[in-house]
Order: C-alpha cells, then sequence, then structure tokens
C-alpha cells in the first residue's frame, strides 16, 4: 500500500511538471499589441521559441554608439493577463524597466536626448505581464516545472533618429529562470525577462563594437 501511495505521488508530480512544461511552451506564442506600426518585416526568430524578430539587411550596430530611450510604454495585447494590475505598478515597472537599459547602456555608450549621426532610438512597450507565485516558486519540484513562473512580453524597435528608418524589432514573450533564485515577488519573473532583453541587446552591440564580454 505504502508503495502504491508513492507511486501515486510521483505521477501526479510528474503530471505538474509536464503540464507546466506545455504550458511554458505555450506561453511563448507572442500576441501582436498593435505598438508596433508595422509587423509584416518580422519573421519568427531561430534563435527564441515563438518570438518574432527583424533585422535590417546589411546593418551593423557598430556605427551607433548613442542612444535614445523612450519612456516604456504599457501597452497589452488582446486578452493580456496585465490588465488586472494596478496602473501604479505598471507604471513602476516600466519605469524598471527603462532605468535598466539606460544603466546598461550607459557604461559604455551614451544616451542622449536628441537626434543626430549615430545615435538610435529605441521604442519599447511591455504588451503582458504574468504574475509570479511565490508560494510555488518556494519549492524547487514546483518552481522548475514553470507553474509558478511570471513572465513579461515585448514589443520593441531600434530606429535610425536621422533617417527614421527602422534597424531592429522584436515582439517576445519570455518567462522568469526556473533555476533562479529569485521568484519570492509576484514581479521577480518579470523583471528577469527584463534584464535579459537588456542584457541580450547590450551584449550584440558590444560584439558589433568589437568589445569582450
Amino acid at each position: 500500500m505504502q508503495v502504491l501511495k508513492s507511486r501515486t505521488r510521483w505521477v501526479a508530480l510528474a503530471s505538474v511538471m509536464l503540464w507546466g512544461s506545455l504550458a511554458g511552451c505555450a506561453q511563448h506564442q507572442v500576441a501582436q499589441s498593435g505598438f508596433l506600426d508595422n509587423y509584416a518585416q518580422l519573421t519568427p526568430s531561430p534563435l527564441v521559441q515563438g518570438a518574432l524578430a527583424y533585422t535590417k539587411p546589411g546593418m551593423s550596430l557598430s556605427q551607433y554608439d548613442k542612444f535614445i530611450v523612450e519612456p516604456i510604454s504599457i501597452h497589452f495585447a488582446p486578452n493580456a493577463e496585465g490588465v488586472t494590475i494596478a496602473p501604479a505598478q505598471l507604471a513602476r515597472l516600466a519605469q524598471y524597466l527603462e532605468d535598466e537599459a539606460v544603466k546598461a547602456l550607459s557604461e559604455r555608450y551614451q544616451v542622449v536626448l536628441s537626434p543626430g549621426p549615430g545615435v538610435l532610438r529605441l521604442r519599447v512597450a511591455i504588451t503582458d505581464i504574468k504574475k509570479g507565485n511565490p508560494l510555488l516558486n518556494l519549492y524547487p519540484g514546483t518552481k522548475l516545472s514553470g507553474v509558478g513562473l511570471g513572465s513579461a512580453s515585448m514589443e520593441g524597435e531600434a530606429i535610425d533618429s536621422m533617417t527614421g528608418e527602422r534597424i531592429l524589432a522584436a515582439v517576445e514573450t519570455r518567462r522568469g529562470e526556473a533555476l533562479s533564485l529569485e521568484g519570492v515577488g509576484v514581479f521577480d519573473n518579470a523583471k528577469q525577462a527584463m534584464r535579459y532583453w537588456i542584457k541580450r541587446f547590450v551584449k550584440r552591440l558590444d560584439e558589433a563594437h568589437g568589445y569582450s564580454q
């Protein structure tokens, strides 16, 4: 009888982990919010499941070393879960993303206010926020399954400040990291996603400029 109960518990746990894994895959399918004027250029990213991306052919980020970071918008996609979050909290999350972007870019580049040669204008919107579940994230088993992880969705583009031409664009949803020690706050996973996007962009920028990591 004890063996049967033990097997039952393992089957239940396996079911939860499988369900979480499948839910995580579905979660990466990103809805278009309407923040971007043009989605036709975007194609499925070969690197990020469910994400859409665009890079201007023949473009090199090495020609840009100054950045205008526009205020981060909240522009929810249809049926976004984040519509239930208080506007003041959403404003704090938008400011968090903006502050982190400015801080990361300022380490090697200039953040400016006016267009000019070598200036790239960054437009970004948070298009959904899914709260994490701190209780589930406290336990390794359920956290690894992804059941309690929160997420953030974004749309963004980088535009040449002089010509108005789109250089880069992306639409993406990212969950929190199952192996991270974070997750005790309901928005920790969303913030993880935001920092990841910034780090990935700055890494690409550094590589274009020949900086070693």
